[in-house]
């Protein structure tokens, strides 16, 4: 566990300090022009949007991702880190935390890579997924024809 908290500086910081750190120093319409999450534009309140973000794992990534690598500046990591949760990730121990970065057209375009590259990765899982026979608990397809199943 010890190497763990050491290597991730996510490791233990709850949502709400995050989001707290980084709507105090960039703002919630920045963010929400930067990270294109729409929840920020119409910020309602730090309880509601945490509970967005814990339903909406894609979000959750987004955001953790730019708490690391825009607000925290640290390097960005290879694909095969990328590929990883934010939360799982491994940082090299001799990359220190840097100062908060400007935000920019290149900066945003390094967030969606990001979250592309995950995306992509939760995708072909899925994609496998389908390929297993299909289990008696799932939902039926719906048929706009016969809305009722029967």
């Amino acid at each position: 566990m010890t190497a763990k908290k050491n290597n991730n500086p996510l490791y233990g910081l709850k949502l709400d300090v995050l989001l707290t750190e980084i709507s105090e120093h960039y703002g919630w319409e920045l963010l929400s022009e930067s990270l294109e999450i729409n929840r920020f534009q119409f910020h309602t309140g730090m309880k509601s949007t945490v509970k967005f973000l814990r339903n909406n794992q894609w979000a959750k990534e987004k955001v953790e991702n730019f708490y690391l690598y825009q607000y925290k500046n640290f390097p960005c990591p290879d694909d095969k880190q990328l590929s990883i949760a934010p939360r799982d990730r491994f940082i090299p121990a001799e990359q220190l935390a840097g100062e908060p970065v400007e935000i920019t057209d290149d900066v945003i375009l390094q967030i969606d890579r990001a979250c592309r590259l995950r995306t992509y990765k939760a995708a072909d899982k899925t994609q496998q997924a389908k390929k297993e026979p299909a289990r008696s608990s799932e939902e039926p397809p719906y048929d706009p024809s016969n809305p009722w199943n029967k």
